[in-house]
């Protein structure tokens, strides 16, 4: 079964509890090939992405882990957590600039 790296992570390691959305979906749906840009509407590749996500027991989980996950705002693609890539790359750059700061455990 492919899933997600969130969905994927979150089922061999534990986490909160629920099953996330997207386990047993295509995680391609998560990586439109067009995303849109900052301050645009999403696509509509995006819009279904993020109405899995919706309704998502563990998409808070998901969000946070992603945003920890990824040193710079680079990393950042795909819809993850109920949002889209470019609103996650405003939120990392928001709480860490551009590039994170080393966190201990980044990059398991």
């Amino acid at each position: 079964m492919k899933l997600s790296t969130n969905a994927a992570v979150l089922l061999a390691d534990g986490g909160p509890a629920g099953v996330p959305a997207c386990a047993g979906m295509d995680p391609d749906i998560f990586h439109p090939s067009y995303a849109s840009e900052p301050g645009n509407r999403p696509t509509q590749a995006e819009r279904e992405a993020l109405a899995v996500c919706a309704g998502c027991p563990v998409r808070d989980w998901c969000l946070e882990r992603d945003l920890e996950e990824c040193p710079t705002t680079y990393q950042v693609v795909g819809v993850r957590g109920g949002m889209r890539q470019a609103d996650r790359r405003a939120l990392h750059v928001q709480r860490y600039g551009v590039q994170a700061p080393r966190r201990a455990g980044a990059g398991r």
